[in-house]
């Protein structure tokens, strides 16, 4: 058990902070940024006192492997562009602190959550999810984290975009959600009509 007395602004706080009250959060990043999203959180978190409550900012990643001009390269690509994962200790400093870092969109969940004195705790990943991402770092967990996201940020009924594709740019609104395909359907309006349209998980997003 790690004892913690910190200052965050004019206020003092005390933490018994044990290994099970840290949690994994989706963070939702500008992509391309996921690099400087990762370092700005840790260089913040510990400018304003709070390295004890961050313990890590995760970047889901995956060699390639390639030939060019006769020669073996490679190349790390990350899993999920857009994304990074934060274990931490949520409150509301560490919340407030994540969610004003440059590059950051916001928490993934932060529509399906929990409400305690009007304020909007996040959701974090479940434990089997997390166990699944860092037993697994191949295939197998890379959809299950993309059928997470899909869960976790998209409902039925809510208005998207389509970012890629023949129906890129045109909107629609979600009619149903097939995580273990990372697949949504996506009623698109088209010439007045509205046309069902299966589309992948990450060729919409929210407007």
């Amino acid at each position: 058990m790690l004892e913690k007395i910190g200052i965050i602004g004019s206020f003092f706080y005390m933490l018994d902070i044990t290994e099970k009250d840290y949690k994994w959060y989706i963070v939702h990043t500008q992509s391309g940024y996921e690099n400087k999203v990762r370092e700005r959180i840790l260089k913040r978190a510990q400018e304003m006192g709070m390295s004890d409550l961050i313990k890590d900012v995760y970047l889901p990643s995956e060699t390639i492997k390639s030939m060019k001009n006769g020669k073996k390269v490679s190349k790390e690509e990350y899993s999920y562009p857009g994304y990074v994962l934060v274990s931490m200790i949520m409150n509301d400093a560490t919340h407030s602190m994540i969610k004003r870092t440059p590059s950051v969109a916001g928490f993934v969940g932060s529509h399906a959550t929990v409400k305690e004195e009007s304020r909007i705790i996040p959701t974090p990943l479940s434990d089997i999810d997390v166990a699944r991402i860092f037993e697994d770092k191949n295939n197998d967990s890379k959809s299950d984290l993309s059928s997470e996201l899909m869960r976790m940020e998209y409902d039925i009924g809510e208005r998207v975009q389509v970012i890629d594709g023949p129906f890129n740019g045109l909107n629609g609104i979600i009619g149903s959600i097939n995580p273990d395909k990372g697949k949504v359907v996506v009623n698109i309006e088209i010439f007045g009509r509205s046309t069902p349209t299966e589309l992948d998980f990450l060729k919409v997003k929210k407007i």
